[in-house]
């Protein structure tokens, strides 16, 4: 796979010292502002410039404020921020009315961070066999350390591809929404181009991160949704694993943030997985195939071990896969007959030989619930904190199932869980 010959871990350090933070006196506090409790859709305007563009001409866009290009096929248009993210800028190919939260929820993409998370960069550009290059380890990296944060700079409404069936009318309206990113932030995002990804629609399905502006004002349809691929240049140099070491979130600003989820040592690759790690190993080998370039299918060692895909270390693999799938439905039955103390040991046990360590909060708190059903408080407990750890990594200090972990950890006797299973046959 040729890439640039622009080093990617120095793109990384280019696009990510790029300075971000609010914007200024037009950010206001969130107290200060009205609209939905969680403080994003529906927030109002104020000091938010709209442009427009006649359609006619190619244009430059304001410096300042969201510009509308009036560049569009069928509901689809070409909207346009230079100053997000202090300058880093942000183009989107979208409906009209998802644009409109995007303008409303301004001040919060404003404060998506750009930036290594440690000071120097603890990887560098490797080249990787049967992938190409990607990033490696310089020294041990400890569970739980971040490595870098990275807003969006292209989010493209997932229907464009359904909806707009001429690739050729798709690839005008993506061609035209990066040329209209600051020079620097093109310059980062066109190393994302290689033979295997030579257009935006293949990057796009090649790194499909998601993120949903939701809040619908009327009742969606399956086509008229809220959800978007988000482009982040970083993650690309990061190859893909169907059981990786890095794991990603959005925070509330839609900033990507990668996290290690198991020690690392040095000389190690970073991996991202940027597919369910708990499909069968057929479908994420043809989804490598298709997306990634992997003429073999996927190279991890969890789709091509040693022995080939009929052998027994990938045939004892696809057993486990398809055990926690069956355990793990189990254990989200809080009324079933079925758990027992072995099979919640059976289930964490499972999760550790499969290596699946970017997922392990759901199960931490399963077994959390699981134990505390059964009346095993000390265990629930040790589960519940555990839970807490592996979500920080997960999904970020503030997410839903962190706080109820906590919740649970403080208490696990005073639990809406507490015995649960035991209390329901009479004991």
């Amino acid at each position: 796979m040729a890439w640039s010959s622009l080093s990617l871990t120095r793109v990384l350090v280019l696009g990510l010292l790029t300075p971000c933070g609010l914007a200024g006196s037009d950010t206001k506090a969130d107290s200060a502002q009205g609209g939905s409790a969680d403080g994003l859709a529906y927030e109002q305007i104020e000091k938010v410039n709209i442009y427009t563009g006649n359609g006619t001409a190619p244009q430059s866009p304001p410096v300042e404020g969201w510009w509308d290009s009036k560049i569009c096929s069928g509901a689809f248009c070409v909207y346009t921020n230079q100053r997000i993210a202090n300058g880093r800028g942000l183009v989107a190919v979208t409906k009209f009315e998802e644009f409109q939260k995007l303008e409303r929820i301004e001040d919060h993409l404003n404060r998506g961070e750009n930036k290594h998370l440690e000071d120097p960069v603890p990887f560098t550009t490797t080249e990787i066999p049967h992938k190409g290059p990607g990033l490696t380890a310089t020294k041990s990296i400890r569970r739980g350390k971040p490595l870098l944060v990275a807003s969006p700079v292209l989010i493209v409404h997932k229907s464009l591809f359904d909806q707009v069936p001429k690739k050729s009318e798709r690839t005008r309206l993506l061609e035209a929404a990066i040329s209209y990113l600051p020079s620097h932030t093109l310059t980062l995002f066109n190393t994302q181009r290689t033979p295997h990804h030579p257009s935006i629609e293949a990057i796009l399905h090649a790194n499909p991160f998601e993120l949903d502006l939701g809040y619908a004002t009327h009742k969606q349809t399956a086509d008229d949704h809220s959800r978007h691929f988000a482009n982040y240049p970083e993650a690309a140099a990061f190859q893909h694993d169907c059981r990786p070491n890095v794991a990603t979130h959005l925070d509330a600003s839609f900033a990507l943030r990668a996290t290690v989820a198991r020690r690392v040592q040095p000389g190690e690759e970073l991996t991202l997985s940027y597919i369910d790690p708990f499909l069968a190993r057929e479908e994420r080998a043809a989804w490598v195939k298709r997306h990634r370039g992997g003429e073999e299918g996927c190279p991890c060692q969890a789709c091509s071990p040693p022995g080939g895909v009929k052998g027994e270390k990938a045939v004892e693999g696809e057993k486990r896969l398809k055990e926690i799938v069956a355990l793990r439905a189990e254990l989200r039955n809080h009324d079933s007959s079925k758990v027992d103390l072995g099979v919640i040991e059976r289930f964490l046990k499972l999760y550790e030989e499969e290596r699946l360590h970017v997922r392990l909060a759901e199960a931490y708190e399963l077994a959390a619930l699981n134990f505390n059903y059964l009346g095993d408080d000390k265990r629930a407990k040790k589960y519940a904190e555990l839970a807490v750890q592996a979500g920080i990594v997960e999904g970020g200090v503030q997410s839903n199932d962190v706080v109820a972990m906590r919740v649970m950890a403080k208490d696990v006797k005073g639990h809406y869980s507490y015995r649960y299973t035991l209390k329901r046959k009479g004991q």
